[in-house]
């Protein structure tokens, strides 16, 4: 008994003293710090999303100095506050901060699919892959793909349609609907494959979506140590995201392997994602990258499956909510998505889309208060000194710059918790430091389907709001809530809309 108590005793000191010695690791540097914790600042308790974490960081030292430093658990991250430095380690020196999560020691010989895709790899990988990815969503990629989606679009107004002559309430999940278009979307653009989630909510893309993104048992605690220490899970094969998600690498591959054998057996060319892929697989020219095979193209359709869905149909949920809540803004777009379409004998065209200049600021406005991310994450490449200060980080610091802690920053936007698109009339945005909207990212590593993201909403709420009248009812949500078992900003609830026909 007396072996016991000293042993564990022995442990718990052994443990205090750790923490102490990992907790100095900012106060020897000389950098600012909020008050640390045994589990690091990032505390993650489950009342609390590391959005708000980031937000009090931000609001409690912005204008006191251009970093801080606290931890994730035991692990030493920057917090940036100053938007010169933003704009240095995404811009100016983004050669020195090209990764975006901590370089991984990976077996040469299997090859992880989920782990290899554009969003995740590592700066050497990523530079050759993005030149190679970025033809798939230029411009005239963006006007090719432009029919199907408004096909898409009249199939989901179709389908809202029957919904509603069967609910006299008029309340839709507008979460719900948005997801089942924006996966029949990717489906058709990525794949070329019949989704067909508006008429069916339980499709296995609908399915394999949820479960990503909305995993019932995986905290935001577990999800941040496995982003901090994937080591451990690597090597002791703790958890398995492929079997918690329910084969998503076998669906992803088989998906890859049927539509690679049928277009190739009978020559059909669509001109889309995939058929890039094909073209990057069967290439000789590749600039020093090897060609593409299955589990490479694999990689790359996961992620724009995952993330051409769910953020284009959270960022037209949030957005539907936002004009439900401000009448007056609704009316206003509606007017000028009529006249634009009006000029055009009625007829969405990709040209007509552009000419719909407040419909852009409202998509903008949306993402400024409901960015995709809280903040963006970049890993130091090499010891660095950063400009003005005495202050040099070493190499593999974690980096986050806080997206929405800046997108809430009054001294930046006057009164931002209010819903006001004219903040991006062009006038306005001239007035604001480049790098005071971060909604899609900056710099050579930002969201490389940009185009195809804002395309799809774009269409999404002018087919929507030319056909209806969204108002709160007795199921919406006072406020938007944030789902706290996920890392990317999505809805913790049921985003209930009452939908009127025009």
């Amino acid at each position: 008994m007396v072996l016991s108590f000293v042993f564990f005793s022995t442990l718990c000191l052994l443990l205090i003293s750790f923490l102490r010695y990992k907790f100095q690791y900012w106060k020897k540097l000389g950098v600012p710090e909020p008050t640390t914790y045994y589990l690091g600042n990032f505390r993650l308790i489950k009342s609390m999303h590391k959005t708000e974490l980031l937000r009090e960081y931000y609001q409690k030292f912005r204008g006191k100095a251009k970093l801080i430093g606290t931890y994730v658990f035991t692990k030493p991250i920057i917090i940036v506050l100053d938007l010169d430095l933003v704009k240095t380690i995404l811009i100016k020196d983004f050669n020195k901060f090209t990764d975006r999560f901590q370089r991984r020691k990976t077996d040469k010989h299997v090859f992880d699919i989920l782990n290899e895709t554009l969003f995740r790899v590592n700066g050497d990988s990523w530079r050759p892959l993005r030149t190679k990815l970025s033809p798939t969503f230029t411009s005239a990629k963006m006007k090719f793909m432009f029919p199907t989606l408004v096909n898409v679009a009249h199939q989901m107004e179709e389908a809202i349609n029957a919904h509603l002559a069967k609910t006299p309430s008029g309340d839709i999940d507008t979460h719900d609907w948005m997801g089942r278009f924006t996966t029949d979307v990717i489906g058709h653009c990525a794949f070329g494959v019949e989704c067909n989630s508006l008429k069916d909510p339980n499709v296995i893309f609908r399915r394999i979506g949820h479960r990503i993104f909305y995993p019932k048992y995986l905290s935001i605690r577990l999800r941040t140590f496995m982003i901090s220490y994937p080591v451990i899970f690597k090597y002791l094969k703790f958890f398995n995201f492929n079997e918690y998600v329910g084969g998503l690498e076998e669906f992803v591959l088989k998906l890859v392997r049927d539509t690679l054998r049928l277009r190739e057996e009978q020559n059909v060319q669509r001109n889309d994602f995939i058929d890039l892929l094909i073209e990057m697989k069967n290439s000789k020219d590749m600039k020093g990258v090897p060609p593409m095979g299955i589990e490479e193209m694999a990689s790359q359709v996961f992620v724009f499956f995952a993330a051409g869905f769910e953020t284009s149909s959270s960022n037209l949920s949030y957005g539907l909510f936002e004009l439900a809540k401000n009448p007056h803004v609704q009316e206003k777009l509606r007017a000028e998505i009529k006249s634009v379409l009006e000029k055009h004998n009625g007829e969405l065209t990709y040209e007509s889309m552009f000419e719909m200049t407040y419909l852009d600021q409202v998509i903008t406005e949306t993402l400024r208060k409901s960015p995709a991310f809280a903040a963006i994450t970049r890993v130091s490449n090499e010891d660095y000194k950063v400009p003005d200060t005495n202050i040099t980080l070493e190499k593999g610091t974690h980096i986050y710059i806080p997206a929405i802690a800046i997108h809430y920053d009054p001294d930046i936007y006057d009164n931002p918790e209010e819903f006001r698109p004219e903040r991006f009339h062009p006038e306005e945005i001239q007035k604001r430091h480049p790098q005071a909207f971060l909604g899609f990212g900056d710099g050579p590593r930002n969201c490389i389907g940009l185009r195809f993201a804002r395309m799809q909403v774009r269409i999404g709420l002018i087919t929507l709001l030319k056909s209806y009248r969204f108002s709160v009812s007795e199921k919406t949500p006072p406020q938007l809530e944030i789902s706290k078992t996920c890392s990317v900003l999505v809805p913790g609830r049921k985003i209930w809309l009452k939908a009127e026909k025009l």
